[in-house]
């Protein structure tokens, strides 16, 4: 009369008597996909860029399972995979891979290292962690390209106006009060960088937002050339023999008179200190601290751009 086995009407009967007539419907309690955010696709992403052979679902997957602790199946990592702007296709070449350099691991291990610290210190002794970015939008930006007939000419392009520089800061609670900085540029290039300068950027901490932050905090900016202005710049190989050995002098370090130029510039590497940063010296005399995001680690630069 119901179409199924002897065996399955005896299952639910012996559940209807065991549980006093509830039943637990099927698949009620299966555990969904495990969801990954942000942080564990970039370093899933990473895995695949930085694999030294080459890279399949079959070695793959047990390496992200050790290191990262995924505990996806290998259908699962394949789709993250092509989430990701992956795809499974032939070899280009017999060795072709992405390899990292020591001192970028090492500068992302000393900024993981400050970032955890702070994370790590009772509630009252943490730090507030600011993201410092620039931007830009055009006031009346124009599209290079358009739909256009193969007999009459279309419509000419012209270049945009002007553009705005935008600068602000903010953290998880939302952006810094009044540290908002907003200036037009003036040349016609296409981005900002020629207009946000030392002096824009300068300008930027000191009236917007040092005055605007009530308490010490950690400010997080990337390594634009404005951002890392070096006070205690050494010499290089267009610096003059005699402002080399004036650097020489200044710093204590013995050489030679009648040393040549690329003999007193392997002086300077084998003494060179540890770069002073403008900007770091500004924001630590009010009880700030600067913390610089590893070169070339894109994905971050994303997140502050996008604040």
């Amino acid at each position: 009369m119901t179409g199924k086995s002897v065996n399955t009407i005896r299952k639910i009967v012996e559940e209807g008597e065991k549980n006093n007539g509830v039943f637990s419907t099927p698949g009620k309690h299966r555990k969904g996909r495990p969801k990954k955010d942000d942080f564990d696709l970039c370093a899933i992403r990473q895995k695949v860029h930085f694999f030294y052979t080459v890279p399949t679902l079959r070695n793959l997957l047990p390496v992200v399972k050790e290191d990262l602790g995924f505990n996806g199946s290998r259908e699962h990592l394949r789709k993250i995979l092509h989430s990701l702007g992956f795809s499974y296709k032939k070899c280009k070449t017999d060795r072709s891979a992405l390899m990292e350099k020591p001192n970028i691991a090492a500068k992302r291990e000393q900024y993981l290292k400050i970032i955890m610290h702070n994370r790590n210190l009772p509630q009252e002794l943490q730090k507030q962690i600011n993201f410092l970015d620039e931007s830009y939008v055009h006031s009346s930006y124009k599209l290079k390209k358009c739909w256009q007939s193969i007999e009459v000419s279309g419509v000419r392009h012209n270049i945009s106006k002007g553009k705005s520089i935008i600068v602000h800061a903010g953290s998880e609670k939302g952006f810094v009060p009044n540290a908002l900085l907003i200036f037009n540029g003036t040349n016609k290039n296409e981005d900002y960088h020629s207009e946000m300068n030392r002096a824009n950027f300068t300008k930027c901490i000191t009236e917007k937002l040092i005055p605007n932050l009530t308490e010490p905090s950690i400010i997080v900016m990337y390594n634009a050339p404005y951002h890392s202005v070096v006070i205690n710049k050494a010499p290089t190989s267009a610096t003059k023999v005699a402002d080399v050995k004036l650097w020489l002098l200044q710093n204590n370090i013995q050489f030679d008179e009648m040393m040549r130029k690329p003999e007193l510039l392997m002086l300077v590497k084998r003494h060179k200190p540890e770069a002073l940063y403008e900007i770091d010296q500004i924001l630590g005399d009010h009880g700030h601290t600067v913390v610089r995001l590893p070169p070339y680690h894109c994905d971050q630069c994303a997140v502050l751009g996008n604040l």
